[in-house]
């Protein structure tokens, strides 16, 4: 039961939304930083390429879905001030609350996930 591809999947969703949180915060910490280039995760891109990978004939998760590393970017080749940063504040604020909503949603999930798996297992016990 514990080797479920779902709580596999789940655990790194929740992985790649902390290290996108560490990225986004990065770049709201380093607004007036002159020259600074925003970073950025594209952790769901590396999750359903994972998720395809994985998949088995009947189109079910196999036990062993992989083990991502979801690579943190940075966007070189744009500016928005003279000093060279690329940093807009407003647009990081929008992506550091909706990848928090989305962070919530992958710990809630996997908290379901793990909560029906011990009911399971205690159920068993009687």
């Amino acid at each position: 039961m514990l080797n479920d591809p779902m709580i596999s999947l789940l655990q790194k969703a929740v992985s790649g939304t902390a290290l996108r949180h560490r990225s986004i915060s990065n770049n709201i910490a380093n607004t007036n930083t002159p020259g600074y280039k925003r970073m950025d995760v594209d952790f769901k891109t590396t999750l359903s390429r994972m998720v395809e990978d994985s998949k088995n004939e009947n189109h079910t998760l196999k036990k062993d879905v992989g083990n991502p590393e979801f690579q943190v970017t940075r966007e070189e080749h744009t500016a928005l001030r003279p000093d060279g940063n690329n940093v807009d504040i407003d647009k990081e604020m929008t992506l550091l609350a909706k990848n928090s909503l989305e962070h919530e949603y992958y710990l809630t999930l996997l908290t379901k996930r793990l909560s029906m798996i011990k009911t399971v297992v205690n159920e068993g016990r009687r």
